[in-house]
């Protein structure tokens, strides 16, 4: 058996969806899934052969992706130093330290000390500790039959940031790999969701192929198993399980002590247009100690090339035996990163704006998430969506001072009545003149206090760079536009909440 080491460095922000309870929010798992690259061989693979729609019939395409004789394991971040593996679960932190650890799978009843549950990577040797850096980006629902954004839906994308290196293997034998590698070249890919847009571009490289031997050196002692990948486990009925009596049967041997974590992979199939079943899993950095006496070394032999349990070919169920050094106290630090050098030259001019452009845009998304959460603490009744409309216009047209100086009782009497726990919306909209930036001295003007309460919070976040890039967030023409934007978004999202209300304009 022979294994292909391949490295993928992401070229711009990557997302592989997880799970999450949050609707408007979008995770991503903080490595490369053997799943999304068995995809992305398989269409470049359809692509090369030009087979579309007959590729099942492809004696190779049933062999590699159908049959699964070809394993692709997940990527993790690697370093120019290290490749990194998910860190153990019985590997835990000691409260108030910032680098002692302790692997509980090989301490006693009379260990006594305060340990926490970390996340991450490590090492081979367990001595270095690596996060994947993450981005979160704000997006615009969209309107899949017009084509267009959802006016006032927002929700956030989280994402592998750009400019990370991740590493893995292609298992199989020496012909099918040789013939894979022809086809699969290195090149730049697209993966994951939402390749359309800003995400997924990658570049895909073949490193090296060797021999792919399992070492195991079991000696006269209890043995330790160690998930590199989520194990996908079968129950009697068919039911994906992380009941540790089915992992015995599946390693044929006696389980004494584990550590796991349970998680759930949910896929999606390009044919189908549909989710694959959800699975629960044994998650990656579960730790298993095997009874010395019922060991099977032929069969984890053999597991170890194969990997444990269902869609072993996807990169589940991999794992490696006595990797954790069986230290009862050791330190692991974290890897220190390249610092990037500090150009002696000012920036271009090109660049200060471009700059003042993204943090200005920063400000404005983070001032109509404000507005939006305001809109939800005000209660029926509310004033016609013709009024609102009127309002909203008004602002745009640049006669919205005019207006609220002297509005007509009918406007004034629906605004008043529309209510939330501190103030009415009258008074909550007319507590701030635009035109001028000075407020009314009535205490209830909250539209001034969440802008001015942003850009406080932008601007002690960007210290560092107003010493590069001299420019102000406190210009009266910047907070002017500013309000424009809260009083927008604030109209145009209750307009949309009457509306999902299933209400009309509002009774006189």
């Amino acid at each position: 058996m022979q294994s292909i080491k391949y490295r993928i460095t992401a070229l711009s922000p990557l997302l592989f969806s997880s799970n999450t309870g949050d609707p408007n929010m979008i995770a991503t798992f903080d490595y490369i899934p053997g799943t999304y690259l068995r995809g992305m061989f398989a269409n470049e693979y359809i692509k090369k052969k030009g087979i579309t729609a007959e590729a099942h019939k492809d004696e190779k395409f049933y062999r590699w992706f159908l049959k699964g004789e070809i394993k692709i394991t997940n990527a993790y971040i690697s370093s120019n130093k290290y490749q990194f593996l998910p860190l153990p679960h019985s590997i835990q932190k000691e409260k108030g330290t910032k680098s002692t650890f302790y692997d509980l799978l090989f301490q006693d009843q009379e260990f006594d000390k305060q340990t926490t549950a970390v996340t991450g990577y490590v090492d081979e040797n367990i001595t270095y500790k690596k996060t994947v850096k993450k981005v979160f980006n704000f997006h615009h629902a969209r309107d899949r039959e017009r084509g267009v954004s959802k006016e006032g839906q927002i929700f956030n994308y989280e994402s592998i940031d750009k400019n990370q290196v991740f590493e893995g293997f292609i298992i199989g034998d020496l012909d099918s790999l040789k013939e894979f590698s022809s086809i699969i070249s290195n090149g730049i890919y697209y993966i994951g969701k939402s390749r359309n847009n800003q995400y997924g571009k990658i570049k895909f490289e073949i490193l090296e192929t060797n021999e792919f031997n399992p070492k195991i050196n079991i000696e006269e002692e209890d043995a330790v198993l160690t998930l590199l990948s989520d194990a996908i486990i079968y129950n009697e009925n068919g039911y994906s399980t992380t009941d540790i009596t089915y992992m015995e049967k599946e390693l044929d041997c006696k389980i004494k002590k584990a550590f796991i974590k349970q998680s759930e992979q949910e896929g999606f199939m390009s044919v189908w247009k549909l989710k694959t079943p959800s699975e629960i899993c044994f998650k990656a950095g579960s730790v298993f100690l095997l009874e010395k006496g019922s060991i099977n070394k032929e069969k984890l032999k053999e597991l170890e090339i194969t990997g444990i349990g269902e869609r072993t070919h996807e990169g589940f169920g991999r794992f490696i035996i006595d990797w954790q050094n069986r230290s009862e106290k050791f330190n692991i630090v974290k890897e220190e990163e390249t610092k990037s050098q500090k150009p002696d030259s000012k920036p271009p001019k090109i660049v200060e704006t471009l700059i003042q452009n993204i943090v200005k845009e920063y400000v404005k998304n983070q001032v109509e998430i404000s507005a939006i959460e305001k809109v939800g603490g005000f209660e029926k009744p509310f004033p016609s969506k013709s009024i609102l409309a009127k309002l909203e216009e008004a602002i745009k047209t640049g006669s919205f001072e005019n207006l609220m100086s002297k509005p007509k009782d009918k406007v004034r009497f629906q605004l008043e009545k529309c209510k939330n726990d501190s103030t009415d919306l009258y008074t909550f909209i007319n507590s701030y003149k635009i035109d001028d930036g000075r407020s009314n001295t009535d205490n209830k003007n909250i539209i001034k206090k969440d802008i001015d309460n942003i850009v406080t919070i932008v601007e002690n976040k960007i210290k560092t760079i107003y010493k590069e890039i001299p420019f102000s967030l406190d210009s009266q023409d910047f907070k002017s536009e500013l309000k424009k934007t809260y009083l927008i978004t604030f109209f145009s999202i209750m307009r949309k909440k009457i509306k999902q209300a299933g209400g009309n304009d509002a009774k006189r």
